[in-house]
């Protein structure tokens, strides 16, 4: 089994992120008869600030971006790997800042999915709190790519001193291993949800409505026909869920066709 582990600390894996991320290895280990692991730490990548907001990315394709070649490692992780571990410590209740770095230069997999039916697994540590906005934040980045997260896990770093919080972290990376494992052999892809199949419906209406501006993404979307399809892939969408997103669309297309859509005030 191939795993990639995109890692989101200057600490990289002697930190308490790398040593979660290393017992899970160790766990799926158990699993599996070989192992083979591939490392990218997103401070190593020198991804500088920020990313440009350019949108040469989404325009011109990826390769038009100024940092495209320090992220060839790790679009190979990601290419190549059966399963992908995202790990982040949580900062200011969020994503590390080199995290989040790294999904900004990523930007183009939302509109042009690359991943799709790739299980991954999300961890993330904290002296405190956080691990909601964190973990829910890396959850919805990685599905635009096309991964499905099978497993999360949010660790308190103190609280793996005493003894019942340190078996109760145990008792999940058992769990997390068993079901990484098992997403990685059966190759199934779960169900597109509600809030999956109204994503695809407003990135279509997006990709649409700026042919023009991005005969990248027209190209990527009419190659694969998701101009005439219900879902990236052959899965089954279910009826109900289908017809919400499909309403949904549409409100959202006159609201763009009218200029009526409202701005957010939360």
């Amino acid at each position: 089994m191939r795993i990639g582990i995109v890692i989101g600390t200057g600490h990289g894996m002697d930190g308490t992120t790398g040593s979660l991320v290393r017992e899970l290895l160790d766990r799926i280990g158990a699993h599996v008869d070989q192992v083979r692991t591939e490392i990218v730490g997103t401070d190593d990548l020198g991804l500088g600030p920020s990313c440009p907001a350019c949108l040469a990315c989404m325009t011109a394709g990826e390769q038009a971006c100024p940092n495209y070649d320090r992220t060839a490692a790790a679009r190979r992780l990601l290419d190549d790997s059966d399963l992908v571990v995202f790990a982040t410590p949580v900062h200011s209740f969020h994503v590390s800042a080199s995290m989040k770095r790294f999904v900004d230069h990523f930007a183009y997999l939302i509109h042009r999915p690359a991943h799709l039916g790739k299980p991954a697994v999300l961890l993330s540590t904290a002296a405190g709190a956080g691990h909601d906005a964190a973990l829910g934040y890396l959850k919805t980045a990685v599905r635009r790519w096309g991964f499905h997260t099978v497993a999360q896990l949010g660790v308190n770093g103190p609280g793996l001193r005493k003894p019942a919080y340190r078996a109760k972290v145990d008792a999940a990376l058992d769990e997390i291993a068993g079901t990484a494992v098992e997403a990685v052999t059966s190759g199934t892809e779960p169900t597109p949800t509600t809030a999956d199949l109204i994503g695809f419906r407003v990135a279509r209406l997006l990709v649409r409505n700026t042919t023009e501006n991005g005969p990248v993404d027209e190209a990527y979307w009419r190659e694969r026909g998701w101009f005439d399809a219900e879902w990236f892939t052959d899965t089954k969408v279910p009826f109900v869920a289908n017809k919400i997103a499909a309403l949904v669309e549409g409100r959202i297309r006159a609201g763009i066709e009218k200029g009526s859509a409202d701005p957010y005030r939360g």
